[in-house]
């Protein structure tokens, strides 16, 4: 049955359902929060009807792309985390996403598409390779943190597993040269730091007499 547009309908909850796929929201046009965590969700669509959506959950479901929400122009925040994923693969591409934080939990990702967005704190994406220990492929080109002094060189360094970075891959031989490198620069800066911090006065330089 069709049902009626519902105008003063903001928010639906839809979690712990076994909801497979997303669909019949044309009745919601005011829709603002929706909830549907913990379903058997594969793919995001239907949501064209939601323009006015601000807040989305989605976590729980077994989503691999982030895709048909162009329409939300005023989507701020998704929530997806502990997606059930078959071969730990993700594409978050071109959503304005500023972080990756949400996608922490993910600790088995194999492979993460996350291009064309709005990224630029290196340190974060430093922090979440840590985490991402079995990650073997990263896009994140198309992001102003491309720009960042050696962001290609410390992504390698720290992530031992990484074997593609934007589309280029990364050769034993460059990533050897780039920990060496690293060694190198941490040994001087130990030893540098390790120096005596020698004050002296003109007295104790000229001499008394």
């Amino acid at each position: 049955d069709i049902i009626p547009p519902c105008r003063l309908l903001t928010v639906i909850y839809l979690y712990d359902n076994i909801i497979n796929k997303i669909e019949n929201f044309n009745f919601a046009e005011n829709l603002t929060h929706l909830y549907l965590q913990n379903n058997r969700i594969q793919k995001l669509e239907n949501l064209d009807c939601c323009s006015k959506l601000q807040k989305l959950y989605i976590g729980g479901n077994q989503i691999q792309v982030l895709e048909g929400l162009d329409k939300c122009i005023y989507l701020t925040e998704i929530y997806a985390e502990n997606q059930r994923l078959p071969e730990e693969i993700l594409n978050v591409s071109g959503n304005n996403l500023d972080s990756l934080v949400e996608l922490s939990c993910l600790e088995r990702l194999q492979e993460l598409t996350a291009n064309n967005n709005n990224l630029e704190n290196l340190r974060e994406l430093v922090q979440l390779l840590s985490v991402w220990s079995r990650l073997k492929r990263l896009d994140t080109s198309r992001n102003p943190i491309c720009s960042k002094s050696r962001y290609r060189e410390r992504l390698i360094v720290v992530s031992t597993t990484l074997e593609m970075l934007d589309g280029k891959q990364i050769t034993d031989n460059s990533r050897q040269f780039l920990m060496s490198w690293k060694a190198t620069r941490e040994a001087q800066h130990m030893k540098e730091k390790s120096k005596p911090n020698l004050l002296y006065n003109g007295n104790d330089v000229l001499g008394n007499g």
